[in-house]
Order: structure tokens, then C-alpha cells, then sequence
């Protein structure tokens, strides 16, 4: 499938997004979609031109929130009205035209700008100097360079070394890093995700001359002080954790549960060190379940916020991006040398929640007030909820989420329809993050270990259904 959205011709859909003709823009996007074409493929194509005109670096993010919650999609039942099969060709339209209004700017100077990349720096040139990809690449994080760090990426592509072995390196560099509120691993997670809806071939420099700059520590950098406990901590040589690689037993990954307590306590950040250390080497937790219950963890102290209080909602979400992009690099490589991540997650969390105070009432109403909607019947569930969240019923829509999993239909198509009504937000500039928090809520629920199934992880519904109920609609989107 990706095969043949690569060959599609989008520069009709490029000329109207570079002119700012919104309207044609819209109509041209359908067509691709009435014509069968993926959108997660057409984003992740104007993802690689827009990548040339993100500074900032949300532009791409957004997109691939976009292109992962498209994929949602292609699971939602045809619609109980054989009339409306129309409709379920372009499902996908409005996050599409989500995503092409927010990259607008970006493709408009990516449009433009002249695709020039350093030459790469190949690991062979660095064995006279006795060091690795690894040490070099974390000194250049350490010390700001930005062309260094480029080059050490795109020697590892010009090898045509395993996309993964680029992925492991880019995520070891900042696995004890922490400024921006995160972003640099988000970002990288991200990018890398977006490059997945294209295949990475000759379309990697993209994302990795994109990347680059944000890597590396800024000189006026925001680095908290628990972030130098955590790098202090993971370099003791005594707690060292390669010795997993040779771990035969079955993961236990009921251990990692404590965590979730220990992250909401008030406990300092050696502590939270010291329990994933225990949870990982001692008890037999899976590095993947120590994520999921960090994540889970920071789903929490996102759902503290106030139901009117998107700012508050946004920013304790952070915890939540962050800790599933933790979570996601390792499903992604699985390599030892990404495990600290995990302890720079759960610290993370743990800063999070001594922030952002307790409620001091239920952050958003109660589903036992409301019904659930929709009957028995998977598709008659969705478009229920569908129209609960664009009434901006909460109470409804968790009941209803609820029933629905409780019936064992499939998540996919719940999380898609959730992200069709985040995509229909508001781009006010707050409003960024939305997609990012359906997604990764989307995620973490997918991947929830199975061992521990008996868990009530409800929180991560919620978020994000208090994502795709964030702020003001967008009318033109809404409409579509």
C-alpha cells in the first residue's frame, strides 16, 4: 500500500497548501481519499517537505499523531446505513485536513528551502580514535554540536545500517537528558514514527537533518536539578543493568506495579532510581511493563486538572508524551543501551506530580450519571460516541467506552473515532499537543502488558477523551 501512495502525484495538494487556498487545499485532499489512497502515507509525503520549515519541531509531531491515529481508522466497521458507505471512503478527512492546516507554514518554507546535508561522519572513521558512535555522539549532545551529531546519524543511514541501529543511537545520546519540557525525545520518537508511514529509504535525511538541532543540551539550557540525579545515579557502575541481556525467566511484570505508588509519593529521585532499578534487576519486571506503569502513572496526574483548565490538562500531559515515547523507543529497539530511559521517565513523572497539585475534586464528572449509548453493536457504539464528544458529553462518552471495551470490541476503532474528534479542535497555538495525547493515550492502552490485565487503566481513556474535548472547535473541520 505504501508502495503506491508513494507514486501518487501531490503536487496539486502541495501547490494549494503553498498558496494558502484552504478551500482547494480541502477538495484536493478529498478527492486522494475518494481515489482510495492512505492518508497516514499522503501525511508522512507532506511530513518530508514540511520537515524543511519546522523549526519549532510540533509541526512534525503533529503530523505523525495524524498519520498513527489514520491508521486507527482503517478498523472502524462500515456504517449500520448502507447510504452512507460515501462517507466511510473518506473517514479520514478531517484528521488529513487537520494535519495540512497545521503543516501549512512549515510546507510553505520547506517548499522553498534547498535540501543541503553535511557529509556524513561513517562509524569506520572513528576507529582510530578507540571511540564509538556512542561515546561520540553523547559528547556532541553534551556539547552542542549540532553538525556532529547530523553527521553521526547520516553516517549510520549512508551505511545502510538497520533503521533501528539509528533509532538506538539517536535515543542513547539523550537517554539522561531532559530539557524543553522533554521535546528532544519526543521529537525523535515522533519523527521516526513519521518516517514508518513512508518507509525510510532515501527519505531518512529528512527527519534526521530535521532532528538534529534539537538533540543536543542548549548552552542555556533548562535541565532540572532531578536530572543530574538521574544521570549520576544510571552511571554508578553499581547499578549497572546490561545484566538483563542474559535474564532467561519470564518477565514478572506484576513487580513494576509498586512503581505507580512510588511515582505518586513525595519521595525524592534517588528513591524513584533506586525502585526501577528493583522493579528491572531484582524483581524480574520487563523494561516494557516498567514503562507502561510509568505511563500509566503519568495518565493520573494529567487527569488532576480541572475540566476547564486546558492549559493545566496540557501541561500535565507532558508526563504522559513523555513517558510513551520512553515507552515506545523501547518497544521500537529493545537494546540495552535505551533502558535509562525509563529511570529519566519515572523522574520525570515524579517532578510532575510533586507540580501539579491533587484535585481537590474529580477532575471530570462522573460516568455513572450518564448511560452509555449505541446498544450492543460495535458501529452503533462509535457513532454513538461520535456524537457524544461532538456534544461535548464526557459522562456519556466514558459510559460508552466503556460498554464498548467491556463487550471486547475491537480498541482500534475506538481510539480512531476519538482522534476524528480531536482532530476537529481548534488550532489556537495551545492547542498543539492534542493529537500527541490521543495518540500516546491510544498507545499505552494498546500495549498494556497482558500480564496485567486485571489493572483498571481506565485513566488513559479518559485522557483522552478530555484531549479530544480540549478548547474550541474548528467549524470549517467540524463540517467536513
Amino acid at each position: 500500500m505504501t508502495a503506491t501512495e508513494m507514486r501518487v502525484d501531490l503536487s496539486t495538494l502541495v501547490d494549494a497548501i503553498v498558496s494558502g487556498d484552504t478551500s482547494r487545499m480541502i477538495a484536493t485532499a478529498r478527492t486522494h481519499l475518494l481515489e482510495g489512497e492512505a492518508a497516514d502515507v499522503l501525511i508522512g509525503r507532506i511530513g518530508m517537505i514540511a520537515a524543511h520549515g519546522d523549526a519549532d519541531g510540533h509541526v512534525i509531531t503533529t503530523l505523525a499523531a495524524a498519520a498513527m491515529l489514520c491508521r486507527y481508522l482503517r478498523f472502524i466497521p462500515d456504517p449500520l446505513n448502507p447510504e452512507s458507505s460515501a462517507v466511510a471512503t473518506e473517514r479520514a478527512l478531517p484528521l488529513f485536513v487537520h494535519a495540512l492546516l497545521a503543516a501549512a507554514p512549515a510546507v510553505h518554507a520547506g517548499f522553498r528551502a534547498e535540501e543541503r546535508y553535511p557529509e556524513p561522519l561513517f562509524p569506520s572513521e572513528l576507529l582510530d580514535s578507540g571511540k564509538t558512535v556512542s561515546d561520540v555522539m553523547k559528547a556532541a549532545v553534551e556539547q552542542n554540536d549540532v553538525l556532529l551529531v547530523e553527521r553521526l546519524i547520516l553516517g549510520l543511514y549512508g551505511t545502510g545500517a538497520d533503521y533501528r541501529t539509528m533509532e538506538v543511537r539517536t535515543y542513547d545520546g539523550i537517554t539522561t537528558t531532559f530539557q524543553a519540557g522533554g521535546h528532544p525525545l519526543i521529537f525523535a520518537v515522533r519523527g521516526f514514527q513519521l518516517l514508518e508511514a513512508v518507509e525510510w529509504g532515501d527519505r531518512a535525511p529528512h527527519i534526521i537533518h530535521w532532528l538534529a538541532p534539537h538533540l543536543p543540551l542548549q548552552p542555556n539550557n533548562d535541565e532540572p536539578e532531578w536530572v543530574h540525579v538521574v544521570r549520576a545515579y544510571v552511571a554508578d557502575p553499581a547499578h549497572d543493568v546490561t545484566g538483563i541481556r542474559k535474564r532467561l525467566a519470564a518477565p514478572k511484570d506484576e513487580q513494576a506495579l509498586p512503581l505507580r505508588q512510588l511515582i505518586l509519593s513525595n519521595t525524592d529521585t534517588a528513591s524513584v532510581c533506586q525502585g526501577v532499578y528493583n522493579a528491572l534487576m531484582k524483581n524480574g519486571a520487563s523494561p516494557r511493563g516498567i514503562s507502561s506503569v510509568i505511563a500509566l502513572a503519568a495518565a493520573d496526574i494529567a487527569l488532576r486538572a480541572s475540566e476547564n483548565d486546558s492549559a493545566t490538562f496540557t501541561q500535565a500531559a507532558h508526563g504522559l508524551l513523555f513517558a510513551s515515547a520512553a515507552s515506545l523507543a523501547l518497544r521500537q529497539v529493545q537494546d540495552v543501551d535505551v533502558l535509562p530511559l525509563i529511570f529519566t521517565a519515572a523522574a520525570y513523572v515524579n517532578a510532575l506530580h510533586k507540580e501539579i497539585a491533587q484535585p481537590a475534586a474529580p477532575a471530570a464528572p462522573s460516568a455513572a450519571t450518564s448511560r452509555a449509548a449505541g446498544g450492543l453493536i460495535g458501529a452503533s457504539q462509535l457513532e454513538a460516541l461520535s456524537a457524544q464528544l461532538k456534544s461535548r458529553d464526557f459522562a456519556g462518552a466514558l459510559s460508552t467506552t466503556q460498554r464498548y471495551l467491556g463487550l471486547r470490541h475491537d480498541p482500534r476503532p475506538l481510539f480512531g473515532t476519538i482522534g476524528l474528534a480531536a482532530a476537529q479542535t481548534e488550532m489556537d497555538g495551545t492547542q498543539e499537543h492534542i493529537l500527541q495525547i490521543v495518540l500516546a493515550a491510544s498507545e499505552e492502552f494498546l500495549a498494556w502488558p497482558r500480564d496485567l490485565a486485571n489493572v483498571n487503566i481506565d485513566a488513559f481513556l479518559k485522557v483522552a477523551l478530555r484531549a479530544a474535548l480540549t478548547g474550541g472547535r474548528n467549524e470549517a473541520i467540524e463540517l467536513l
